[in-house]
């Protein structure tokens, strides 16, 4: 499994876990391009994911 990229306090799974507003969440997977390798959560930017590839 990679390891995680720098920034975790900004990855979905981090902030998800600290129970951030579900408003600020939504805006992070509108138009998902990434998912992660390691949780699976999507996002619309690969900043916001631990193991980011690509969702062609």
């Amino acid at each position: 499994m990679a390891q995680c990229r720098p920034g975790h306090e900004e990855h979905l799974c981090q902030l998800i876990a600290t129970n951030e507003p579900l408003d600020s969440i939504k805006d992070l997977v509108r138009d998902a391009r990434f998912i992660c390798g390691r949780c699976k959560r999507v996002a619309h930017d690969e900043c916001n994911l631990c193991d980011p590839q690509p969702l062609d």
